[in-house]
C-alpha cells in the first residue's frame, strides 16, 4: 500500500474509481448520478401487444445455408486512491442530443457540460434499451438476459426483480466499509422486501421504486383492463413519505445533499442520485417543470420541447447543486463523479417523451444507436485524464468492475462486465470490443464486434427509425442564450475556479465539436435497412454511426462471424419470464393506497 496516494470521491452521475489495496479511509467516496429515461407514463402497454416471448425465426431455426456459405441471404427460413466514489448520477431516457455538450443549442447543460470537458466524456458508452434491464446490468456486472430480465421493464404490479442469488456493487463495496445510500429511483424489484434496496446492500433509500412517479404528487399509475389504477411511490426506506412536498428533482438534490453533509467522513461514501428526471410521468401530465424554469426556455421552437428543456435543466442544476456540496464539505477532491443515462430517448410512439437522440437512429426499445448509446461521462479532479473525450468502448455492465478497481476491491468473477479504469484514465488500448442487446421478449438481438453491428429480428418498426429530420432542435434565433456565457454563468464553472482547474474556452469549444456525431446532410432520415423476422441488418458504426447503409450482403463474412456470436449468446440467455402483469392483491387500494411489498 502507498500512503502518498491521493485521495478521491466518486459521484455517480454515474461515477467510478480506481486501483490496490487500500486501507478504509483511503477509498474514494462515489457518487453515482442516473438520469432516468423518460420511459413510458401508462405501463406496460406491451404486456398486452406481447403476452409471450417473441422469439425471432432465424435463432429457431438458424438459416443453415448462410451459416455453410459466403454470403448471408436477404431472406432465411486509480485514481491512486480516491476516498468517496459519488458514483452516479444515473438518468433515463435522456436523449444523446438532449445535452449541449453533444451539440445541442436547445437543451442546455453548462453544469453537466463542464465535468464532460474537465473530465472524460465517453463518447461510446452503451447501455441496454430499456431502464429495469440497464439497471439490473449495472449493479451486477451482467447481461440483463443473463438475469432473465431482458425486454420489457418491470411495472408496479408485477412480482419480479434482479434474482436474489446475484450479489450487487453496494454489497460489495460495503464489504470494504463504504456507507451505502441511494436517492430516487430503483426500478429493478419491489414486490417483496428481499428485493428492496436496503436488502441488496444499501444503509438507506429514500425515492420511488417503480418507473416513474408524478413529480409534485409521487403517484403512478398503470392502466388495467378494469381502468386506471394509482398508488403513492415515494418512500423513505419502508415508510410512505407522505410529508414530503415540492417538486421531485429538487426534493433527490435536497435529500443528496444532506447525505453530503451528514456523512462521517471517517468512511468512504457511495451515493447513488438516480433521478425521475426527465422520464415522463403519469397520463396527462407526461412533462412536467416548475412554470417558471419553462418560461426561461421561450428559445426552444416546440412547446413540448420546451416543457422538456426545463425538465433537463432542473436536472443539470441538481448536479451543480451536488458538486456545489461536495466542495463546500471538503470532499470534491478526493470524489469522482459518473454520470449516465439508462438508456436512449423516447421521442414518439406508445412513450412519447420528446427526448431526442439526433442524429443517431432509433428509440428506447429498439438495439439502434439511438436506444442504447447514450450520454456518460467521469470526472475527478484528483486525476489528470489523458484523453477528455475518451472513444473507447463501454457498456453498463463495466461499471461493477470498474468501481471495485477504484476502490481497492478484488476483481470478481463470472461477470460480464470489464475493469476499463486503466483504459479511461490513462488513455489505454480499451479492453471491450463486442457487446449484446438480447431480448427474447419483444423478439430481437444486436451484437456489436469491432467497428461492425448486427441486428436480427423484428424490433418495433415505430422504435427503429426516425420518421423527422432535425426539426426538433428548432430554436428561436433571437432568443437562443449564449453557450459561452452559459458556461459562465454556471454553478460549475464557479467550482472549477474555485479548486483551481478553470477551463479555456476555446479547448472547450473545440471538444464540444469532437463530441458532435456528424452523419451528413441527410442526418438518420435515408435508412436501408429494417430488420425483420427474415432480414438482418450489418453497419459499419465507426463509419456510419446513423446506421443508413446495410452492408450485410456485401460484407458477408462479417456477418456470418457475428450471427454466430449472436447465437452463441442467446443460447447463454435466461429465457424471459411472463409473470402476471396485473396481480390483483397489489392494487394500491388494499395496500393504503400505495405501491408496496404485497408479496410478504
Amino acid at each position: 500500500m502507498d500512503d502518498r496516494m491521493p485521495r478521491a470521491c466518486v459521484l455517480w452521475m454515474f461515477l467510478t474509481a480506481t486501483i490496490t489495496k487500500t486501507s478504509q479511509d483511503q477509498r474514494p467516496n462515489i457518487v453515482f448520478i442516473i438520469a432516468d429515461d423518460l420511459i413510458t407514463n401508462s405501463l406496460s402497454p406491451l404486456a398486452f401487444v406481447f403476452p409471450h416471448p417473441r422469439i425471432p425465426n432465424f435463432l429457431l431455426h438458424p438459416p443453415l445455408l448462410w451459416l455453410s456459405s459466403s454470403s448471408p441471404p436477404n431472406t432465411a427460413s486509480s485514481l491512486s486512491k480516491p476516498t468517496n466514489m459519488t458514483d452516479k448520477i444515473n438518468v433515463s431516457l435522456l436523449g444523446w442530443d438532449d445535452v449541449s455538450f453533444h451539440g445541442s443549442a436547445q437543451v442546455l447543460t453548462p453544469n453537466i457540460d463542464l465535468l464532460a470537458y474537465s473530465g472524460a466524456a465517453l463518447q461510446r458508452y452503451y447501455t441496454h434499451s430499456q431502464c429495469s434491464p440497464s439497471r439490473a446490468a449495472m449493479l451486477t456486472g451482467k447481461y440483463a438476459h443473463r438475469l432473465g430480465l431482458q425486454g420489457y421493464p418491470i411495472v408496479e404490479s408485477e412480482d419480479r426483480g434482479i434474482p436474489l442469488n446475484e450479489k450487487l456493487l453496494p454489497q460489495y463495496l460495503k464489504e470494504l466499509g463504504y456507507a451505502t445510500h441511494l436517492v430516487g429511483k430503483w426500478h429493478v424489484g419491489h414486490s417483496r422486501e428481499a428485493y428492496l434496496p436496503t436488502s441488496r446492500g444499501f444503509d438507506s433509500h429514500f425515492g420511488h421504486r417503480g418507473g416513474f412517479i408524478d413529480y409534485y404528487e409521487y403517484i403512478s399509475e398503470e392502466t388495467w383492463t378494469t381502468g386506471k389504477v394509482a398508488g403513492f411511490d415515494l418512500y423513505r426506506n419502508s415508510t410512505p413519505a407522505w410529508d414530503v412536498e415540492g417538486y421531485i428533482t429538487d426534493i433527490y438534490t435536497e435529500e443528496a445533499a444532506r447525505v453530503i453533509t451528514s456523512h462521517n467522513k471517517d468512511k468512504p461514501l457511495f451515493l447513488v442520485l438516480s433521478h425521475a428526471a426527465p422520464h415522463a410521468g403519469n397520463d396527462g401530465a407526461r412533462l412536467q417543470a416548475p412554470p417558471d424554469v419553462v418560461r426561461g426556455m421561450r428559445h426552444v421552437d416546440l412547446g413540448e420541447r420546451r416543457l422538456f428543456a426545463a425538465m433537463v435543466k432542473k436536472l443539470d442544476d441538481s448536479v451543480g447543486q451536488v458538486t456545489e456540496t461536495l466542495e463546500k464539505m471538503d470532499m470534491l477532491n478526493n470524489t469522482i463523479i459518473v454520470f449516465v443515462s439508462d438508456n436512449g430517448g423516447m421521442t414518439l410512439s406508445i412513450a412519447q417523451n420528446w427526448g431526442f437522440n439526433w442524429p443517431l437512429r432509433g428509440l428506447k426499445m429498439s438495439p439502434f444507436e439511438g436506444g442504447t448509446r447514450v450520454v456518460g461521462l467521469i470526472w475527478s479532479n484528483a486525476m489528470s485524464f489523458t484523453k477528455n473525450v475518451w472513444e473507447g468502448r463501454m457498456h453498463c455492465v463495466d461499471w461493477l468492475p470498474t468501481l471495485l478497481k477504484a476502490a481497492g476491491g478484488e476483481e470478481v468473477s463470472g461477470i460480464d462486465g470489464l475493469n476499463l479504469w486503466d483504459s479511461i484514465t490513462n488513455g489505454e488500448r480499451p479492453r471491450r470490443n463486442e457487446h449484446f442487446e438480447i431480448d427474447d421478449y419483444t423478439g430481437y438481438s444486436a451484437v456489436v464486434s469491432g467497428d461492425y453491428k448486427l441486428i436480427i429480428g423484428q424490433p418495433i418498426l415505430s422504435h427503429s427509425q426516425h420518421d423527422y429530420g432535425d426539426e426538433l432542435r428548432g430554436v428561436i434565433a433571437d432568443k437562443v442564450p449564449s453557450y459561452e456565457e452559459t458556461l459562465r454563468n454556471s454553478v460549475m464553472y464557479s467550482v472549477l475556479k474555485k479548486i483551481g482547474k478553470p477551463l479555456d474556452m476555446q479547448s472547450v469549444l473545440s471538444k464540444r465539436r469532437r463530441l458532435t456525431v456528424q452523419c451528413g446532410s441527410s442526418g438518420n432520415t435515408n435508412v436501408t435497412c429494417q430488420p425483420t423476422e427474415d432480414k438482418m441488418c450489418l453497419y459499419d458504426i465507426e463509419r456510419d454511426p446513423c446506421e443508413r447503409n446495410d452492408l450485410s450482403t456485401d460484407l458477408p463474412e462479417v456477418a456470418n462471424r457475428l450471427y454466430r456470436m449472436v447465437k452463441e449468446e442467446w443460447d447463454k440467455r435466461i429465457p424471459r419470464t411472463v409473470p402476471m402483469f396485473r396481480d390483483p392483491d397489489s392494487r394500491p387500494s388494499i395496500n393504503n393506497y400505495t405501491w408496496t411489498n404485497w408479496k410478504d
